[in-house]
């Protein structure tokens, strides 16, 4: 080529073209390795991304769209195969990874090399290379192959353990279950234990039937655990008949060498018990008409069917259905009269099922109240000390959803008991529960209301003003400012007088709990329930010492009043109204 020539259009073409390649190579990342025999590149499932548990590995391994943690970057698959590369080492390993199920991948590897390609290095997997697992970290949980009641034998390699027999008890989300070991004393390596199991995965390979899951100790759940403590593999099998499971257990957080379910470091034979089934009713009056009943302060509302009793907290604003934080099924009727009745339930609370003592008595037509013993893992102890005793055992005061309530959630009118002997009524209680300023607070019944309102206070406006708040603190201290409490049923027992109350204008509900001694009648209002302890006129959320104070010399705060101000606001527009006629031309 002459030199005039290399300065022409295509000698200058050429030289752009081998610029640009040269300059793309010198920028390509230094450590890949990748050719065109290795492929472009490769993404793992959508599914699969997010953090996973794996024995030893700290910490969680990560998959991402195109990397997994401590392996390097996917360049090349072909079904469950994958080539990875390692940046770091400079190198290359075949990688299979078989879905079990959406919370468990199992995967085989080969050792890092300079293979060329997924073929290659594919070629090299050994299917006898360890099988490791990895369990989805914060995985939602499965529903359990298989739900109490049981008993079980269990095995740990010194013999079986049978007597006492150990039990499993279904729990309210059919993804747990709770095992009860009991300890053998012939059987070396038997100890006492309740464990939880939640689980997180099953899947069927070949015969055989895989669980995997959390088992904790329940002793355990208040103390700091690793993941590694918990996560637990099974194989279980049906034996003879659909009643009865063979369960292995791994010994660590692995599926490692768990094969059948007969070879674990803990064998358990499962066999199916009879389900407590009802065998009574709950009383027509409890479970007819008013099916639904909320408790005093609104936070548990309470369902009665013929044979079962439903306990769910109160429902969100959202409306959101609430699952029953209990069940009790009636399996035992011991005494039932006009207004009581005794029974023996079968409870099932979260991992907590066992036999109640369940007492319910009627108070009044939309007030009930009700007994409830502790749990007990016979029927003939549920009602016996120390799992009930009546006389010291806690009252939960309950109020019938289907009552005639009004709008604000109060109930319709019902007569109000004498409290002395006028309607008008003088309250004293410690000074530090009025208003600064007030020397008393006077009270006055109505038909079907009761109201205690301050007097003599310094500044009335102030005290109106307080009256005026927001009900639900319920303080004393707002009570005296001005409070009118609707009368919605009651009852006496042991020479006490118990009145079921609404305050005016809210939901909020209260037991007054009162006796007279002296022409004095001593009043608690307690916001929860009716309890039996307390002291009338000394304990509880309000207490007053109440004489008579003859005819009511105040009006009540529900009909209508002239203030000072609105009279002489009605005086000024009277005169200018009369000025302005006269001012007017005849």
């Amino acid at each position: 080529m002459k030199p005039e020539e290399s300065d022409g259009p295509c000698f200058r073409y050429w030289i752009t073209v081998c610029f640009s390649l040269v300059l793309v190579v010198s920028v390509a990342d230094p450590g890949s390795h990748a050719d065109p025999g290795r492929g472009g590149g490769c993404e793992f499932p959508q599914r699969w991304r997010g953090v996973w548990f794996q024995k030893g590995a700290h910490p969680a391994i990560s998959i991402e769209r195109t990397q997994i943690t401590f392996k390097g970057t996917c360049v090349q698959a072909d079904g469950d195969m994958f080539l990875i590369e390692d940046r770091r080492e400079r190198c290359f390993r075949c990688v299979a990874i078989y879905e079990k199920h959406e919370n468990v991948l199992q995967y085989r590897e080969t050792y890092c090399d300079e293979f060329d390609n997924l073929k290659e290095a594919c070629h090299l997997l050994n299917v006898d290379a360890h099988l490791h697992s990895l369990f989805r970290v914060e995985a939602s949980p499965v529903a359990c192959p298989f739900r109490g009641p049981l008993t079980f034998t269990y095995n740990r390699g010194h013999g079986e353990c049978r007597h006492p027999v150990s039990t499993v008890d279904s729990c309210s989300a059919d993804w747990r279950i709770l095992f009860r070991f009991q300890a053998c004393a012939d059987v070396h390596g038997t100890e006492s234990s309740v464990e939880e199991l939640t689980c997180l995965a099953t899947w069927k390979e070949g015969s055989a039937y895989y669980l995997v899951g959390k088992m904790v100790q329940r002793k355990l759940h208040a103390l700091p655990y690793s993941d590694g403590d918990s996560y637990r593999c099974f194989v279980y099998e049906h034996v003879g008949h659909q009643n009865s499971f063979r369960v292995s257990q791994s010994p660590d957080a692995t599926c490692d060498g768990l094969v059948s379910a007969s070879e674990g470091s803990r064998i358990m034979t499962l066999t199916k018990s009879r389900q407590p089934s009802a065998g009574c009713h709950f009383p027509p009056w409890s479970a007819s008409g008013s099916r639904r009943w909320h408790s005093l302060d609104g936070r548990r509302s309470f369902v009665f069917g013929s044979r079962q009793m439903r306990v769910h907290r109160a429902q969100h604003s959202s409306g959101e259905t609430q699952q029953p934080e209990l069940r009790v099924t009636c399996i035992q009727e011991l005494a039932q009269g006009t207004n009581a009745s005794t029974l023996i339930g079968y409870s099932t609370s979260g991992c907590n099922n066992g036999y109640v003592c369940v007492a319910i008595h009627r108070r009044d037509s939309h007030v009930l109240e009700i007994q409830m013993g502790e749990l007990s893992r016979t029927a003939r102890d549920a009602c016996a000390p120390p799992a009930f005793d009546p006389e010291s055992q806690d009252f939960i005061t309950l109020l019938a959803l289907s009552a005639p309530f009004g709008g604000d959630g109060s109930a319709l009118s019902h007569p109000c008991p004498a409290l002395a002997l006028t309607d008008g009524l003088r309250a004293t209680g410690r000074a530090s529960w009025k208003p600064d300023g007030c020397r008393d607070v006077l009270g006055c019944r109505r038909h079907s209301h009761l109201e205690f309102r301050a007097a003599g206070c310094g500044g009335e406006e102030q005290v109106s003003s307080a009256a005026a708040t927001s009900p639900a603190a319920a303080t004393p201290r707002a009570l005296v400012a001005s409070r009118t409490f609707q009368c919605h049923g009651g009852w006496q027992e042991n020479g006490r007088n118990y009145l079921i109350t609404g305050l005016k204008g809210s939901k909020d509900k209260f037991c007054f709990v009162f006796s007279e001694a002296d022409k004095v009648t001593q009043l608690s209002g307690l916001h929860d329930t009716c309890r039996r302890t307390v002291l009338p006129g000394v304990t509880g959320n309000i207490t007053f010492n109440i004489s008579a104070a003859g005819d009511c010399d105040f009006q009540p705060s529900g009909a209508p009043s002239t203030s000072p101000a609105v009279s002489s606001i009605a005086q000024l527009l009277a005169a200018l109204l009369c000025l302005w006629r006269w001012t007017q031309p005849r």
